[in-house]
């Protein structure tokens, strides 16, 4: 297998983490706790009210007018993509591919299964947020933001289960040049 290069942060984790952390305490300060996984429903209920409003009328979650509104956490999300997007090139860290080496590490680089096993996850991972009401963001970043109780096992039990999800889908360490 081919070793990847990849290039030097331009800051190390610590202090990224650091500089992230201050700045979820000041977003929680300024608006309150934030929250992704939410926008989603709101969007949902958007269009279900143009496309089947009878159905989203008479629906508990999709009827409340609370989720009919875009506000500040719609941008939030666009703004969360765009800079991530930003940031990525900016370190010249983006590059268009179908597949990474740990996919292809694990699971012999099959484009279709790497975009199927991300729509299952994708519908996971949001299925678990509105069951749980409220996504990883809003619980573990807000919650501890906020110096909340509750992160302390939201955030063990996210840890948990992501690591070990990770050593199930990805058992194999592919080779990476540093």
């Amino acid at each position: 297998m081919e070793e990847i290069k990849v290039p030097k942060a331009p800051l190390p984790w610590w202090a990224a983490g650091l500089i992230l952390g201050l700045i979820q305490v000041l977003a929680v300060y300024v608006k309150g706790p934030l929250g992704v996984s939410t926008q989603f429903v709101i969007l949902d209920s958007i269009v279900m009210h143009k496309a089947a409003p009878e159905y989203a009328q008479n629906h508990p979650l999709l009827s409340q007018e609370k989720n009919r509104k875009i506000g500040y956490g719609f941008w939030l999300d666009v703004g969360i993509v765009l800079g991530a997007f930003t940031a990525a090139v900016l370190v010249k860290r983006w590059k268009l591919q179908t597949s990474t080496v740990w996919w292809k590490t694990n699971r012999n680089g099959s484009l279709f299964g790497r975009f199927f096993a991300g729509f299952i996850g994708g519908i996971f991972i949001l299925l678990g947020a509105r069951l749980a009401h409220g996504c990883t963001s809003g619980g573990f970043a807000s919650g501890w933001a906020q110096l909340s109780l509750n992160a302390v096992p939201m955030t063990i039990g996210l840890f948990s289960f992501g690591m070990l999800t990770a050593w199930l889908v990805y058992p194999k360490t592919p080779n990476i040049e540093k």
